[in-house]
């Protein structure tokens, strides 16, 4: 695409952000935000060190791009939107224009939520209805990879994982011995989640801590140990009833359905490459015993309320109604996921990541579960299908990302610079793990909420090894399916 159309397409997102930021210029106090401007994104653009989009000049001739999603995940992952004034749906449709003046390409998004048969059904049919499916973890993943109708990415032309536009990480922790059925990147960041800790900015708590917490993350010092020292002491029973319950103030709100995402904020993962990069379980070590005694000590100091929600459920959940009361000092959120429900909280807020087990683990790690594309082993072309996914990782790079980044959370989530730097760090930080998108039944994933939570324990030992030997032969079926369909 001539860099004169991206340079247009690109005023359009920043007018259309223009006027949403306009329309609510009451919420960041005056604050310019870091919306990036047309010139300096054709500068950019231009520039030697900007990273290149690397595709032949191609014209598929109103080629219809076929896709398969979830109900409501078309809007979720903003695949095929319409101009209506919101920064990520207009992001959306002006990556597809892009697309569609470089390649002369369409979209044909169908919503279903049983994409995954849907899919494996027209696929083994030899039906050409369906080129790529964007499914859910919980949603058949692992089935999708064992039926045999997933193309491998390594045979795609012209997909370059080393560009910025995908997820590295995720072609590692993903990989099954060297065979790469999903990708992740830019394309999807708009439901990929990044669970992070809201702190409330009006509990005197805050102005009694020695250091500034954002120095704290900064500083490598934000740690599950840390974290328990500030929470102490800032429940009160609010109605006077003698009773702790939900309707009082407590130093953490957290959700105790999703533990797992301490798992990942504290450098571990449910699986690991062997040396033939096949995925082996490598939960059991001196790390996650101690990751489980941590939150243990965390959950139970008594400063702690333990709720559940869902993205779906979140909106009209006991969880929401206590954050947005403002009847915790600290509380985790998918702000990946529920940015839009942000603007409500009236309070003033921060966030940080999750914290680190240590101060020895050199990064903040953010769980990332969503947001994986599969390809049809069917499709006609690869040489295209590498194009158009190729592309459409760059443009989401041009566009859904400066959305995300410097439109949505300028307008609905980040109230100060310091929690922009965190969010982008996170961002940069996410990670995949085999162990949670191929395990079906959350028994592996899940231990830690198993132990602390359900169990009220700190014996992880004892759990493992009941369940060991369950999950690895789960686990290995989709080793042996991989092998047998791949000829290895």
């Amino acid at each position: 695409m001539k860099l004169s159309v991206l340079s247009f397409v690109l005023a359009c997102v920043l007018l259309s952000a223009s006027l949403i930021l306009a329309s609510c210029g009451g919420d960041k106090g005056g604050d310019t935000p870091k919306a990036t401007t047309a010139a300096a994104a054709e500068e950019t653009t231009a520039g030697e060190t900007e990273p290149q989009l690397e595709i032949p000049q191609v014209d598929y001739d109103g080629y219809a791009v076929k896709i398969i999603t979830l109900k409501d995940y078309n809007g979720r992952f903003k695949l095929d939107m319409e101009l209506d004034g919101d920064a990520m749906n207009d992001a959306g449709y002006y990556r597809n224009l892009a697309m569609e003046e470089q390649l002369n390409v369409t979209f044909e998004v169908t919503e279903n939520d049983g994409a995954p048969n849907v899919f494996t059904t027209a696929v083994m049919a030899g039906d050409h209805s369906c080129d790529y499916v964007f499914p859910h973890a919980s949603s058949g993943v692992a089935g999708l990879v064992t039926s045999g109708v997933l193309l491998d990415w390594n045979k795609l032309a012209y997909t370059d994982f080393t560009k910025p536009w995908w997820n590295q990480a995720m072609t590692e922790s993903l990989s099954i011995g060297g065979h790469l059925y999903y990708a992740s990147g830019d394309i999807v960041m708009a439901w990929q989640g990044m669970m992070a800790t809201l702190f409330n900015k009006t509990y005197p708590q805050l102005a009694a801590l020695e250091k500034d917490l954002y120095d704290t993350v900064f500083d490598g010092e934000w740690t599950l140990d840390y974290m328990t020292k500030i929470v102490a002491g800032v429940s009160a029973d609010l109605d006077g009833n003698g009773v702790m319950d939900k309707a009082d103030q407590y130093g953490l709100l957290d959700n105790g359905g999703a533990s797992y995402v301490y798992l990942y904020s504290c450098g571990q993962r449910v699986t690991v490459p062997d040396e033939d990069g096949y995925p082996r379980l490598a939960l059991n070590n001196e790390r996650t015993v101690s990751l489980v005694e941590k939150l243990y000590n965390l959950y139970y100091s008594g400063d702690v309320q333990l709720d559940s929600y869902s993205n779906a459920s979140y909106p009209t959940s006991t969880y929401r109604d206590m954050l947005v009361e403002g009847r915790a000092f600290l509380a985790t959120l998918d702000i990946g996921g529920l940015y839009p429900n942000l603007r409500e909280i009236e309070f003033d807020f921060g966030i940080l990541p999750m914290p680190k087990l240590d101060e020895t683990q050199e990064l903040y790690r953010v769980f990332c579960g969503a947001g994986l594309i599969g390809v049809a082993s069917n499709i006609e072309d690869t040489e295209r299908a590498g194009v158009i996914m190729e592309s459409m990782a760059y443009h989401s790079y041009k566009f859904i990302r400066p959305a995300f980044f410097d439109i949505v959370l300028e307008n609905k989530a980040v109230r100060d610079d310091n929690s922009y730097k965190v969010i982008r760090m996170m961002h940069e930080n996410k990670v995949f793990d085999f162990g949670f998108n191929f395990d079906a039944t959350g028994s592996a994933f899940g231990m830690i909420g198993q132990v602390v939570v359900s169990k009220k324990s700190t014996d992880f030992v004892s759990h493992y090894t009941a369940n060991e030997a369950k999950i690895a032969e789960g686990f290995d079926k989709i080793i042996e399916a991989v092998r047998l369909n791949e000829g290895d």
